[in-house]
Order: structure tokens, then sequence, then C-alpha cells
């Protein structure tokens, strides 16, 4: 089906941005169309989604209705979000100003599947992008559901719980990691953690919460909200792109007390701002 979406869409920013953290066997870039598998009411679903300015082409296989397909992707891609405030404060920003510019249509991408997104930042801990998901890759080639070629599915809780921690290890994991994934399975499984609650809940609430959960550090909190819970506000202060971006910006090497004092005056597009430091860096 097509649906108008909006004429600024920055699709060729979102593919390469995808395409640096792909897993290939849960998605795909081919031919400027992007593909993925994904739960719909528990229900393995292969999306195919591709651009042309002001319009998307979504296609699914099985097909979904077209008010589904549209709740989708709408979200997938922040397609709802309005970037006139965030331009307003970006154009009066020393910092972001000619950042913004440059690329001024970026949107934040966002995981559907929370249980997915939150499995994908604790394995993307102090490890590049490219060793993160080939850590994911084996989890879902191992435990993932068949889906619509030419994907698996994202595995759910109870078959990460299965493997165990050992079993998380057998896959290259640490033991922290294998501990983490474990205990973040069973806590998916028994309502500890209920990502629908979190998402609607006060951003300090939500990230305590994620924070006080082993594994889960206030990186993977921040990191969390801002592409599982799609809070526009979350920011990853340690983030290591998010610091070298600003090392090259800065005239001083920036400090933690000196990050947080730059991203407070960046309040309520923090996880925005973000997105265009990361893109400063090429």
């Amino acid at each position: 089906m097509k649906f108008q979406a909006p004429t600024d869409f920055d699709f060729v920013w979102t593919l390469g941005f995808l395409a640096a953290r792909v897993v290939h066997s849960l998605e795909g870039i081919e031919d400027g169309e992007y593909r993925r598998s994904l739960r719909v009411d528990g229900q393995p679903v292969t999306l195919a989604v591709r651009f042309r300015p002001g319009e998307l082409t979504v296609r699914s296989s099985p097909g979904l209705a077209p008010g589904a397909l549209r709740r989708l992707v709408t979200r997938m891609f922040d397609l709802d979000v309005d970037l006139a405030a965030f331009h307003a404060l970006a154009s009066g920003d020393p910092l972001l100003r000619d950042l913004v510019a440059t690329r001024p249509w970026i949107r934040l991408p966002q995981y559907l599947d929370p249980f997915e997104g939150t499995v994908r930042a604790i394995l993307g801990q102090q490890v590049s992008l490219a060793a993160a998901s080939t850590m994911v890759d084996r989890l879902v080639r191992r435990v993932g559901d068949p889906a619509p070629a030419p994907f698996l599915a994202f595995p759910l809780p109870e078959s990460v719980a299965a493997l165990g921690p050992q079993g998380l290890i057998e896959l290259g994991l640490t033991r922290a990691k294998a501990a983490s994934l474990h205990g973040l399975a069973l806590a998916a499984m028994d309502g500890t953690l209920d990502w629908d609650r979190l998402r609607t809940a006060p951003a300090e609430q939500a990230e305590a919460e994620l924070d006080a959960f082993p594994g889960i550090g206030p990186w993977t909190a921040s990191y969390v909200r801002m592409r599982t819970l799609g809070d526009r506000d979350a920011f990853p202060a340690a983030d290591l792109g998010v610091i070298k971006a600003l090392r090259a910006l800065l005239p001083e090497p920036p400090t933690p007390a000196r990050i947080a004092a730059l991203a407070e005056s960046w309040r309520p597009w923090r996880a925005y701002a973000t997105l265009h430091l990361w893109h400063s860096l090429g």
C-alpha cells in the first residue's frame, strides 16, 4: 500500500543509520528498500518500506490492514514528530545550529519490540556496532522463530530464558551480559519490566527503573528510552559517540559536567541532538 508521508523525511539518512546496525537474520536493505521481520499481535510478519518524497510504499507478508501498517511505520520512523520546535531550538544554539542545518530532517528510528530493543542495547555495551550486530545475529539464529522469507523473528523472552546463562555464554557473550540477558528475559516473562508502563511513565521514573535493573546502567537506560520507548528527550551522556563528537566540536575536552550543562539547554529534544552529534562523526 501507499500512504502520504512527510515530504522532508530523510529516508536516505535513515537507511544509512539502519545499515550500520543491520542484523542480517532480522533485516536487510536492498535497492533503497528497508525490510525486516517483526511480530504483530504475536505473529511473525515481514515488512518492506520504500520512500519517495511525500509517499511511503509499505508491503507486508502476510498482508496487514492499511491502518496497522501506517501505525507501525509511523512509530518505527517517528513520522508524527513536529520538528519545527526542535529546529527553532537548534537555530539559537551555537553548537547545534550548523549540525542540524547539515541534515535537518533526521528522525528517531525506533525498535517496535521493546524486548528486542533492550537486548540489542545490552549487547551493544562497550563494543562496536559490528560486534553487537554479530552477537544479536547469533542469538536470533539460535532461538529465533520462522518468519516470512528471508528472515527469522526475534526470539521471545521464553526462548532466551530457556537457553540459560550458560547457553548464552556459548554464543560468545560475556558472563555479565549472559546473566543480564537471562534476567531480562525472566523479567519480561513475569512482568517485572513492563515496557508499556515505562513508555508512559515520567522520564525520571523510567530512567530510574531501567537503571536499577541488573546489567542496565545509565547508558543503556537512556538508549532504551531513546530507541525503544521513543523518548525524544533521552540523552546517553556517557555514549562514546556523543563524547567523540563533542571533542571535535568544542575548543576544550568535554567533561561530564560540561556535557550535562550543554544537554540541559537541548531539552526536550536531547535524543534528537544525540542523533545529530552521531551524524557529525560521518
